[in-house]
This record gives C-alpha cells, structure tokens and sequence, in this order.
C-alpha cells in the first residue's frame, strides 16, 4: 500500500512539473558541454519535479529570457533517492537540497567559478540579476533599454562622462512620448542627480530603502511603483566584482 501511495505521489508530482518554455535539461554528461558552448548560462539546481510558487517564477523567467540569443537557461534536476539523478553535480557546486531551487550563473564558458545568485527566487529578482552580474539586457517592468544604457554608460563613468550621460538622459525624457514611459525616465534621471550628489552608495542606500517599504502595508499602485524603482536602481549597480563585463 505505501509502495502504491509513493507511486501515486510520483506521478502527480510529475504532471505538475511541466518543462519549463524556453529551459533546457542538464546532466552528468551534457553539463561541462553546453557551459563551454554558450557564453551565458544560468542553471537552476532543484529536485527532479519541482513546483509550487518558485518553480511558476522560474517559468515565467525561462520564457521572458529566451529572447536573448546569448543566454542560456537550463536546469539540473536532482533525486537523492533511487539512482541518485545529478547528485554529482550536486556535490561538485556545494548545493544544499534544503536551499532548492538554487541559481548559479556561468560566464564565457567558465565551469567551474560560477556566481551564485542570493535572491528571493522571484521573475523580476532573476532578471535583475542577470542584467547586473551578467551585462545582458532583458526588459523589467518600468525599465527602457535606452535608459538603461545611458546608466551603464553613467555608473562606469568620471565625473565628465556622467554630467554628459545625465544631459542625454534628461533629453531622452524629455523626448518621449509614451506618459509612462517618460515618467519612469525621468526616475532614471532623478536617480543620476542623486548619485551625483551623494555618490555611489546611493544606490545601495534607496535600494535598501524601498525593498524596506516594500515590506511594509502599502497598496498596490504604490507597490507596484517600488517595484519598478528597484528594477531602475538595478540598472546602476555594478557586477559583485565591480566591473560590467563585455560578452
């Protein structure tokens, strides 16, 4: 009987994890391949049939990237029991089961020093940290490619460079048509003057701001305005070794 209710368990298991659009499956033998074949490859290492909240994120995420040539998203699905699917490449990255799903970003066919990603899991949070650690651009909800850019171009910049990319900026703004999309321009803007007034650290500072309000009891179009300000202030951070890499 508990060898039928295990069965039964497994096989609804599998008919809730559905394949992710736009992810491909990785194992043992086609791991080290595919990395040296794709100069970005991000890798979500979970059980073998995830599902639940996480797993619709990684869905949405999967589909909204394959609209980069150059990224790849693919997915390492790991059983701890029977044949011990993948539990190799378990071990070799230092993945813990009680952390699934965990995210690990390769660069430029780079196998074993992977960047591993410390978010909340979450579409938005995975594509902002494929932009920062990764350079690729994927449209957020409230970000302009143009303006983001203009603040890659900013953030590496002196003090010259950055007076000239806020002068752009402002005329981009200005030159808008679309009302929400030149409102949410004009934060771009707001964003540069306040770098330039308080430095750097500004940005980690609002960030930190706003994901504190966030937590807060605050209604939906304010959340929602938050929301699209973290997705801005992204644009201005740097990767975790302080430089945007060219891919």
């Amino acid at each position: 009987m508990a060898r039928f209710f295990y069965f039964a368990v497994l096989i609804a298991l599998m008919r809730v994890s559905e394949a992710a659009k736009g992810a491909v499956s990785l194992d043992v033998l086609t791991f080290d391949k595919v990395i040296a074949a794709h100069p970005v490859v991000i890798v979500k290492f979970d059980r073998q049939y995830p599902y639940g909240e996480k797993e619709d994120h990684f869905k949405t995420f999967a589909e909204r990237a394959s609209s980069r040539k150059d990224l790849l998203v693919a997915e390492v699905g790991i059983s701890e029991f029977g044949e011990k699917v993948n539990e190799a490449l378990r071990e070799r990255f230092g993945v813990n089961k009680d952390d699934y799903p965990v995210y690990k970003l390769f660069l430029k066919g780079d196998s074993e020093h992977p960047v591993t990603y410390s978010g909340d899991a979450s579409a938005d949070d995975l594509t902002r940290f494929i932009k920062v650690e990764g350079g690729l651009w994927i449209g957020l909800p409230g970000c302009l490619e143009s303006l983001d850019n203009l603040a890659a171009a900013f953030i590496a910049g002196d003090e010259s460079v950055r007076k000239e990319n806020l002068d752009n900026a402002r005329s981009t703004a200005e030159n808008l048509e679309n009302d929400e999309e030149k409102k949410n321009a004009k934060v771009y803007v707001k964003i540069m003057e306040k770098i330039l007034e308080k430095g750097d650290e500004y940005v980690t500072s609002e960030m930190n701001r706003v994901r504190g309000l966030l937590e807060g009891k605050v209604k939906d179009d304010k959340k929602e305005m938050f929301k699209i300000r973290i997705n801005i202030l992204s644009s201005f951070q740097v990767t975790s070794t302080g430089t945007k890499d060219e891919l």
